[in-house]
């Protein structure tokens, strides 16, 4: 619901204490008193007995459904509303009264107040707007309940939940590790702390949970927190620590070889300020970081914000670009793998009530675009946060105390997005490189492109240990490079397909030291059907053949042009040759000196494959570049 602010009704008008009894003017004041002090009990009995010396008190009224809806009685609370009426209303009473409605999930009756307090003289410009909000949200939820969407949210199980809190997950990119703080309820001390559990697959059930080993828990909270793709590192926030800028801050913890995950480090100023920093969520490169600022962790105003880590740096934090922020809450932003799907929860844009899950997507500018409301039943009048959503793009984990088969207090829980509100599926490549000869590790730097338009998706460097992940969307056909000092250039293309996106794809990446004679294929450059003008997809695989040339400047190469078997000697031998050569020129466009290379077509002489079929064939249809000296 929205919070009701108990001193609203004194920011809108001075209370009118000369007209009603000494006796309950004082008891007015001394309700105040006690409600300042969270004692609302004790103040619904004083501000009764102003009423009961005074029955025509209005603020008393007024001052009593405040109450009354801080002790959840909200139709007492109606109640008294209903009773100012028909004495010397305010001309704000309206408002209280369409709030009030909405609030009460009777959105239609909640219209014709919140139009009524809009056309008002004296209506102040700060509550026209909330009115219009507020109409805005009753007309969606209207609309949102004529057309639920189907909803099944299935319990982790006992494994993973308990009778304590489970809540804020995040998962790999794998799909296989999910960790989420657990809180106790036991005992003197409140403590939260990280918890995880594992599976071998998408389809295999959840490990029994456990506390997540090393020096990352401490005796304190640790609250919110995202992992990283790879699993290594966990961002998070934590509260009143010595090296804490704010009340909260922003940590990251890194797994060590030895499975253990290390101290928290602070991020630093440029994410970390006096104010309170939580709930982080890192891309799925590991280059931006999403987190929650505002001036504390119930401030009715916090926003989402955005940093990027470059040159072993954070960036300085700014508010997310385009359409997601309101004047209210923003809250629990988590960036899907696919990088273009940022969900979050809110109370600033038209909903079913107080927070809701809305899922925004990423604009050609970078900026985010109008957040859509997932609906209901997902989103109901009370609070929704901390969703995030697997690789699969499908499948969203939440945590709730509402649902009927809970353990414990909070428990989480997945279901299934609607197919307007899901991201695009990912799927997960890790794999290591190796000298082909001493089996010994490469650390090297990966290219990978969308075939489709050679567009450059992502670098990635490899551990020390010349390992590496990266995270692509599926359904595309993707290239590979690595050109690196003293090895052979290395090309490869895959496709990622909805069939494989369930399991990590394993790959083994072997480079060859140079060696004058040796050749590999250019397996990304590509050519239209008998032409020899080069495809726009090859622009990515030329560029790294490029790089390699210039990182080993001693080495002469030649080109060659091969083909299939189909058409006339002389026209392949032609077309061959042909091609060689426009790979050639366009490295020497591209700046290396035309002396280092030499090109030759050999036309179909030279086969690596069958040419009974067109699979064979398409082997066959290559470019190979030849070391001719070292």
């Amino acid at each position: 619901m929205l919070r009701f602010c108990i001193f609203l009704l004194l920011s809108l008008s001075a209370i009118n204490l000369s007209a009603q009894s000494k006796k309950a003017r004082k008891k007015l004041l001394e309700a105040r008193t006690l409600v300042s002090e969270y004692q609302y009990k004790e103040a619904l009995e004083e501000i009764e007995d102003a009423i009961e010396d005074s029955p025509e008190f209005v603020d008393a009224w007024l001052f009593k459904a405040d109450i009354l809806n801080q002790l959840s009685r909200a139709e007492d609370a109606l109640q008294c509303y209903e009773v100012a009426q028909k004495l010397e209303a305010p001309y704000f009473l309206s408002l209280f009264q369409g709030r009030q409605l909405y609030n009460m999930q009777r959105y239609e009756e909640s219209i014709p107040f919140l139009e009524t307090y809009k056309a008002e003289p004296r209506a102040s410009s700060k509550y026209i707007k909330e009115a219009e909000e507020i109409i805005a949200s009753a007309k969606f939820a209207i609309e949102a309940l004529k057309e639920s969407i189907p909803y099944n949210p299935i319990n982790l199980g006992p494994k993973v939940n308990s009778r304590e809190m489970e809540y804020f997950p995040s998962i790999s990119a794998d799909g296989n590790t999910l960790v989420f703080t657990h809180r106790k309820l036991e005992g003197q001390k409140l403590d939260e702390d990280f918890w995880y559990t594992e599976r071998d697959s998408a389809k295999a059930p959840w490990s029994q949970a456990q506390m997540i080993p090393g020096r990352l828990n401490s005796s304190g909270n640790e609250g919110a927190q995202s992992i990283s793709s790879d699993g290594k590192i966990i961002f998070f926030a934590a509260c009143e620590r010595p090296d804490g800028a704010g009340s909260c801050d922003i940590y990251a913890s890194f797994l060590q070889s030895d499975g253990m995950w290390t101290k928290a480090v602070n991020l630093g100023p440029a994410i970390n300020t006096l104010m309170w920093e939580s709930q982080p969520s890192i891309s799925s490169d590991s280059k931006t970081l999403y987190f929650v600022r505002g001036r504390s962790g119930s401030d009715p105003d916090m926003n989402i914000y955005y940093s990027e880590y470059s040159g072993g740096r954070w960036s300085k934090a700014e508010p997310i670009k385009g359409k997601i922020n309101t004047n209210k809450q923003e809250t629990s932003p988590y960036i899907h793998f696919d990088n273009e799907h940022l969900y979050f929860s809110s109370s600033g844009h038209p909903g079913m009530g107080d927070l809701d899950f809305f899922v925004s997507k990423r604009e050609a500018d970078g900026s985010w675009g109008e957040p859509k409301n997932l609906g209901h039943p997902i989103n109901t009048p009370f609070q929704e946060f901390s969703l995030i959503v697997a690789p699969d793009g499908r499948t969203g984990y939440f945590s709730s105390d509402a649902l009927k088969d809970g353990f414990g207090k909070l428990d989480l829980y997945e279901f299934q997005l609607p197919p307007q509100a899901q991201a695009s599926a990912i799927a997960y490549l890790r794999g290591k490189v190796i000298n082909i000869e001493t089996r010994a590790p490469v650390p090297s730097s990966l290219d990978f492109f969308n075939l489709e338009d050679s567009t450059k998706l992502l670098s990635r460097n490899t551990t020390k240990e010349a390992e590496f992940y990266a995270v692509l969307p599926v359904g595309s056909d993707y290239g590979l490079s690595i050109a690196q000092p003293g090895y052979l250039f290395f090309s490869r293309n895959f496709a990622l397909s909805n069939e494989n996106r369930e399991e990590a794809l394993e790959l083994l990446l072997e480079l060859e030291p140079i060696k004058a004679g040796q050749s590999v294929t250019l397996e990304n450059v590509f050519f239209d059907y008998d032409s020899y003008e080069i495809s726009k997809r090859s622009d990515q695989e030329i560029a790294k053949v490029f790089q390699f040339l210039q990182l080993n400047p001693s080495l002469n190469v030649l080109l060659e042009g091969h083909t299939d078997n189909q058409g006339t000697v002389a026209h392949n031998k032609e077309l061959s040759a042909n091609r060689a050569r426009a790979v050639l020129n366009r490295l020497v466009k591209l700046g290396i000196d035309a002396k280092r290379l030499k090109s030759e077509g050999f036309g179909a002489t030279q086969p690596i494959a069958s040419n009974e079929d067109e699979k064979g064939r398409s082997k066959n249809r290559r470019t190979e570049m030849r070391i001719i000296s070292k």
